[in-house]
């Protein structure tokens, strides 16, 4: 069978990959990812489940949804490391008094990100140099 054959193919180059680094670390190249997909989705239309794709594939269920999902190789949320630069939605509600105390250097400016990080006591100027550098 020619999808047996791909999935051994897909177990080599797995365990090459993984081989000598840290869990996580290189993430899978966009031809593996789409063929464990289709292999779930083969799977799964002939009856079996998603543990049974994850164990034949040698790769994580949670893995498997998040592929499935479209996520991109290496995903943020799924190593949790730091936020991706997806836009994010942001309310600003200010007071003109309280716009005007930052304008003129009154009220110091408090930086807040999606990923927890706290900035406190830059002025308008300082605050608006660091979301530069940082890339905001």
């Amino acid at each position: 069978m020619e999808l047996e054959k791909e999935l051994e193919q897909f177990r080599q180059e797995a365990q090459r990959l993984k081989a000598g680094r840290r869990s996580g670390s290189l993430p899978f190249p966009e031809a593996l990812r789409a063929f464990a997909v289709r292999y779930v989705e083969h799977t799964v239309k002939t009856g079996g489940g998603m543990a049974e794709a994850s164990q034949k594939l040698g790769v994580s269920e949670p893995t498997l949804y998040a592929w499935r999902k479209g996520r991109p190789a290496g995903h943020p949320r799924e190593k949790g490391n730091r936020q991706s630069a997806a836009l994010v939605p942001v309310r600003v509600t200010a007071r003109k008094a309280v716009t005007d105390a930052v304008r003129t250097g009154m009220q110091p400016v408090v930086l807040v990100s999606p990923g927890g990080w706290r900035v406190e006591g830059l002025s308008l100027e300082a605050a608006a140099q660091l979301l530069g550098r940082l890339e905001c």
